[in-house]
């Protein structure tokens, strides 16, 4: 039953890995990693908007010595640099292949995204899947989503919006606008599958008591959870969970993250 775990220790054996803050050069600016731990099994984090590196903290040392980790701030968040411009999603994807030429050259890695970082996850699994072990999704925002959720409220959904920049620093704002631009094209409506990889999927399930946008009433989650069980549909190897608790499970419970990436690196080993 715990075949899995049994197979993740094994592979974990002694592989050294560099610890402490690496930069990756790109055009224009620079990006702030950090690696940290050791492992066979190396695993690269993928924040949420507007977040940096230490919100995977609580997990990394769940995992302890048995992963090289290795999360970043994107551009203009954290210590990492910018070049002033908003950036697109696929920018955003090349700057995530980047900072794995840099940290993991010649190693698959399982790919840890949550909210928008699960979406550049997912994207990045479409595009390079040859240079993943696997993925685990936490609470991932989906290319469809917003033509779902537009739909449902589209005044709703529009005010959020508003709020929402009214309240974002101007380079985040301006990241924000272009990312729903790019969500409300008629490409981001199209069907995707993900690729042949084994997967984790983790969704929440708690409805807000006072909801600040749409995602968080009770339709809005169901449209949410929605989203995540067609995007898990052709999963072959993986498991969907569900937790009660809000849109950050990592912060809330970061050893259902570490567990979902034990799973992946077990079931990536053929287990």
């Amino acid at each position: 039953m715990k075949g899995w775990m049994l197979s993740f220790a094994l592979v974990c054996a002694a592989a050294t890995a560099q610890a402490g803050e690496v930069q990756v050069a790109r055009t224009g600016y620079t990006l702030q990693a950090d690696q940290q731990g050791q492992g066979a099994v190396t695993v690269v984090f993928e924040s949420g908007f507007g977040q940096g590196a230490s919100v995977w903290k609580d997990t990394i040392a769940d995992l302890g010595a048995d992963c090289t980790c290795i999360a970043y701030a994107r551009a203009g968040l954290g210590k990492s640099g910018t070049d002033g411009a908003a950036k697109t999603i696929e920018q955003h994807l090349q700057d995530l292949a980047a900072v794995m030429d840099k940290l993991a050259p010649d190693r698959k890695v399982v790919l840890v995204g949550h909210s928008y970082g699960g979406l550049l996850a997912t994207e990045f699994a479409r595009r390079y899947p040859q240079r993943l072990l696997g993925l685990v999704l936490v609470d991932p925002a989906t290319m469809g989503q917003r033509h779902v959720f537009m739909q449902a409220d589209r005044e709703r959904v529009l005010a959020d919006d508003k709020t929402l920049l009214s309240m974002l620093p101007p380079n985040m704002a301006a990241d924000y606008k272009l990312l729903i631009a790019q969500l409300d094209s008629d490409t981001a409506a199209t069907p995707r599958s993900l690729p042949d990889l084994p997967v984790a999927l983790l969704t929440s399930t708690q409805v807000a008591a006072e909801p600040f946008v749409f995602e968080e009433t009770a339709q809005g989650k169901a449209l949410w959870k929605r989203e995540h069980a067609e995007l898990f549909a052709g999963v072959t190897r993986g498991l969907h969970r569900y937790y009660a608790t809000g849109h950050n499970i990592h912060r809330e419970n970061p050893k259902a993250v570490a567990e979902a990436i034990r799973f992946v690196a077990g079931t990536s080993q053929g287990e």
